[in-house]
Order: structure tokens, then C-alpha cells, then sequence
């Protein structure tokens, strides 16, 4: 038995990790879904032991949603709906956490991607381009530019896969792509990569 709340929360992140990368999606999210509710359970004032053991259950639960969006790769393993909304309910109490311990700006926007990312996976396209614009804003309230356009490439993928061709303050896939690698980012070519494989992934999703 853990003797400080940050002590349990080390434990159920150990026994999320062990998970991650075995391929079993519903035991991933719900031992992670546990480990939250078991900290939850024991909410109190946001001392330094709680603060940790919230920073864990806020990193633990954005990894485990993480490696369950079906973005990253294509896949001829069939999406579940289930898990994405299991999952994306992680990432909700990820940018919950994010918002109590005022992690910043650059997590804020990073937290609320990736609920938007699973919006993004379950086809709500209206909802999707909502919150990737928030974490836009965040990402340029903390002066990530490259970050900023890559989000501006999710929000092109949504709008394109929701035959949205009218013309608006958004750019179009290409053209921000093309931003990406004018712009001499560190990881702009992962970023491009990203964003094509993830428009592949999800536009083979709408023409199956």
C-alpha cells in the first residue's frame, strides 16, 4: 500500500505502462480509466502530494488516449467507435487536469488537439475544427508557431473530408503543408508526415 497519494498514483501509472504498446486498446483505457477514478476518489486541497499524483493521473491519461487514436498510422485493423469514445473521454479528463494544475498555454492547446483529434477519428467534423481553433489560440498564446500550423492542417483535414471547398479564414491542406516546410521547424517533416497520414487514415474511414 502507497503511502502518499503520489506514491498509489506511480503504481497505477506503472500498471498503465506495462499496457501501452501490447495492442489491447480496452485494457489500456480502462486501467488508465481506474487509475483516474482512484485518485479522483481521493480529492482533497492541491497540495505538493496531490499536485503530483494529479500531474501523473494528467500524464498517464493523455499517453494512454494518445495510443489509441488511430491516426498515426495506417491500419487495416478496424476502428472501434467504442474505444474512441472511451478514449477520447481520457483525453477530456487529460485537459481537465491540464486546466486545475495551470499547466500552461503550449499543454492547454496540446490537452485540447487531442480531444479534438478523437472528434476528428469519430467523424464530428463541426466539433473537431471547434476545438482544434482553442488549442490554436493556446498554441499561439504561448508562441508555438510551428505548432500553430499544424493545427491549422488538422483543421484543413476536417473541413476537407467534410466536403467544406467554400472559401474561409482557414487554409487548405497543401497550403499549409507547403507553410510547414517553408518554415525550417525542427520536426516539420514529421508534422507534414502527420498530417498526410492522417488524412489517409480518415478519408479511407469515410469512403469505406
Amino acid at each position: 500500500m502507497a503511502d502518499t497519494l503520489a506514491g498509489l498514483a506511480g503504481q497505477l501509472e506503472a500498471r498503465v505502462k506495462a499496457l501501452r504498446g501490447g495492442g489491447d486498446d480496452a485494457a489500456l483505457l480502462a486501467a488508465a480509466r481506474d487509475a483516474a477514478d482512484q485518485i479522483g476518489r481521493r480529492r482533497g486541497a492541491l497540495d505538493a502530494d496531490a499536485r503530483e499524483a494529479r500531474g501523473m493521473i494528467q500524464r498517464m491519461t493523455f499517453n494512454a488516449a494518445a495510443d489509441c487514436w488511430p491516426g498515426w498510422g495506417v491500419s487495416d485493423k478496424p476502428i472501434d467507435p467504442n474505444h474512441l469514445l472511451a478514449a477520447r473521454d481520457l483525453a477530456e479528463r487529460s485537459l481537465d487536469l491540464v486546466q486545475e494544475l495551470e499547466l500552461g498555454p503550449a499543454r492547454l492547446g496540446t490537452g485540447a488537439w487531442l480531444v479534438g483529434a478523437f472528434d476528428l477519428a469519430l467523424g464530428r467534423y463541426d466539433e473537431a475544427i471547434d476545438i482544434f481553433r482553442g488549442a490554436r489560440r493556446n498554441y499561439l498564446a504561448a508562441s508555438a508557431p510551428g505548432l500553430v500550423l499544424l493545427t491549422d492542417g488538422y483543421v484543413a483535414i476536417a473541413r476537407q473530408l467534410a466536403g467544406d471547398r467554400t472559401s474561409s479564414d482557414d487554409q487548405g491542406f497543401d497550403q499549409v503543408c507547403e507553410r510547414i516546410a517553408a518554415g525550417g521547424f525542427e520536426h516539420g517533416d514529421e508534422w507534414i508526415a502527420q498530417l498526410r497520414t492522417a488524412l489517409e487514415v480518415f478519408a479511407r474511414q469515410v469512403n469505406s
